[in-house]
């Protein structure tokens, strides 16, 4: 694992009191591949939007996020939507 080459899974409730959690998870994955902070910033809003989505309304289905940086870009994957960022803007 290193800035550039990381993978890793998480999965939540699909409650939207964790909203937060998962904006700040991603702010960690993006502060760690060094992307730089708008293009951070912008990326993190783009999935914490597709988790809102994904746990609205069904709170009793898990709601699974992959991360995976690879190649020079962070990739979060949001119950099957691929959300993507280069990491150089």
């Amino acid at each position: 694992m290193s800035p550039e080459s990381f993978h890793f899974t998480v999965t939540l409730p699909g409650d939207d009191r964790l909203v937060g959690v998962v904006r700040d998870l991603c702010a960690h994955a993006v502060g760690y591949a060094k992307m730089p902070e708008a293009a951070g910033a912008s990326f993190c809003a783009r999935v914490t939007d597709a988790v809102v989505q994904a746990v609205a309304g069904r709170p009793d289905v898990p709601c699974a996020l992959v991360f995976d940086c690879a190649g020079g870009e962070l990739r979060v994957t949001v119950a099957g939507q691929t959300i993507s960022q280069p990491l150089v803007a």
